[in-house]
């Protein structure tokens, strides 16, 4: 920036004049920048609604368009200390379930070694295993994976637990009881898995607790006949009868015909009953939560479209924030900022829109249904269309009428599901309607965010062409006031030479 030396021969405060000069051309500039920032500022409003408008639209509305929504079924066991049910899908009715064998996984308890002294350091080699021997493992279906271990001088116990668990197994050794602990990571036969060593008697697995682990092992099991022997609890899968039917599972979840069970104990032969209904009070409360968000929105909308005029709330310039305390530039620009909505054309498009989709009718089996058809119904006119549940524990205003929603989900769901499901998907497209892509608007969004961008882009742009013709402006007044010093500096010189000239 040039450093000027103003006012020397005028005795003018030059910057000051030129200061409120500049003032009166920043003017239109200033009244950009206001313009820029409260569009800017409506932007973000509307992003703001728009959020709340998707997240109603993906989350409330669209569940509620599909048939299922209002089929939701429930499942209870006569005994959950055995078994445990639950459905999304399975037809209702009875069902009969024995339970008479848990799938269990392999799992095998090493021989007691702790008086050996033995530490997850301990070389191999050190416990009488021979150096060059193999140990096989195989796991898997069929056991078909197989994996092979060769020990040599340096192998520790702690690598060999490494391969075993390398191998597909949880595995450990744990040094205070002196024991090998390995299982198979799943339940049932097919995760069963053996262990074998080619090594010589004496030389092999016995030296750490084991034995050589086989197949009939694998599947059956041993038993310890001592306190501290090698035991094998043998992998098995689970076998229920269902309605007479025998099922076998390598989990103790099963799934089948809509239903999932979680064994958790074996029954007796007659086994005990399971129970599939429709859940009532699930659907209802989909359906309600639905309204309450409904409600929420429209009353935020007309909250906002009616909100209090800011006539006189001017934008604040730079200078009158800085004449205001923190507080009242803040009171002052959210007076503007909850207004900024107010009387808006796309607001009340979508609020129309709302309104219509809500009154409309569709026809199933030849008989016409809307909303009051199931005692969902709007307020008086003052609401501005707010929804009601007729009998709702929740609304006072309707508590004491028959709650007609839930006594036709009990009776007749598949209609409630059928005519419900129809006005949603209408409102649904309304609202698809309302988001599609077009020059001002981009999909998936309610109001005209391209033409906002736009019109702020091309507010910054005049924005920069002012600030460079401010600029020029300023540096002409700075040339035209040196001018008028230069010019008053000679004079004064002159005046200077005739008074020495005449004395």
């Amino acid at each position: 920036m040039p450093i000027r030396m103003s006012g020397m021969a005028s005795g003018l405060d030059t910057d000051a004049v030129i200061k409120e000069l500049m003032s009166a051309q920043s003017l239109k500039k200033t009244n950009l920048e206001g313009k820029k920032e409260k569009l800017s500022w409506t932007k973000e409003k509307w992003s703001e609604m728009n959020t709340k408008l998707y997240s109603f639209y993906t989350d409330k509305l669209s569940p509620l368009k599909l048939q299922g929504s209002y089929q939701t079924k429930k499942a209870t066991s006569s005994d959950e200390t055995k078994v445990k049910v639950s459905t999304s899908s399975a037809v209702a009715g009875s069902y009969s379930v024995s339970v008479d064998k848990l799938a269990s996984a392999e799992y095998v308890t090493g021989a007691d070694i702790k008086d050996k002294g033995y530490t997850k350091d301990t070389l191999l080699t050190d416990t009488g295993m021979s150096s060059g021997q193999t140990i096989t493992i195989k796991n898997g279906k069929d056991l078909e994976n197989v994996t092979s271990i060769t020990i040599d001088s340096d192998t520790t116990i702690e690598e060999f637990v490494d391969r075993l668990k390398e191998a597909g197994l949880n595995a450990n050794f744990d040094t205070k009881s002196g024991r090998f602990f390995i299982a198979a990571k799943d339940t049932g036969e097919d995760n069963k898995f053996t262990i074998e060593s080619d090594a010589l008697e004496g030389e092999g697995l016995e030296n750490l607790g084991l034995k050589n682990i086989t197949e009939d092992m694998a599947k059956n099991g041993i038993t310890a006949n001592n306190s501290g022997e090698m035991a094998i609890v043998g992998a098995s899968d689970a076998s229920i009868k269902l309605n007479g039917a025998i099922i076998n599972s390598g989990s103790n979840t099963i799934q089948i015909n809509g239903l999932t069970l979680d064994l958790i104990g074996t029954t007796n032969a007659d086994g005990i009953k399971l129970t599939v209904s429709n859940d009532v009070d699930t659907t209802y409360d989909k359906i309600k939560d639905f309204v309450k968000s409904y409600n929420e929105l429209v009353t935020e909308m007309y909250e906002k479209y009616n909100a209090p005029s800011a006539k006189g709330y001017s934008m604040l310039t730079s200078e009158q924030k800085e004449a205001m305390t923190d507080d009242q530039v803040k009171l002052w620009e959210d007076k503007i900022k909850d207004s900024l909505l107010r009387r808006d054309d796309t607001l009340n498009s979508l609020m129309t829109a709302f309104r219509t989709a809500m009154q409309k009718t569709v026809t199933i089996d030849g008989e016409s249904f809307s909303l009051s058809s199931f005692g969902i119904v709007t307020g008086d006119y003052t609401e501005r269309g707010l929804l009601h549940i007729e009998g709702d524990a929740d609304d006072p205003q309707y508590l004491d009428k028959t709650n007609k929603l839930k006594s036709m989900l009990e009776s007749d769901p598949e209609k409630v599901s059928k005519a419900l499901s129809g006005i949603m998907d209408n409102f649904y497209d309304t609202l698809s309607n309302k988001m599609s892509a077009s020059p001002l608007s981009s999909a998936l969004t309610f109001y005209n965010d391209k033409q906002m961008k736009t019109q702020v882009d091309n507010y910054e742009k005049q924005i920069k062409k002012w600030e460079t013709k401010l600029q020029d402006i300023e540096d002409r007044y700075y040339k035209q006031f040196s001018a008028m010093e230069k010019a008053m500096a000679n004079l004064q010189n002159q005046q200077s030479q005739l008074a020495g000239f005449f004395g």
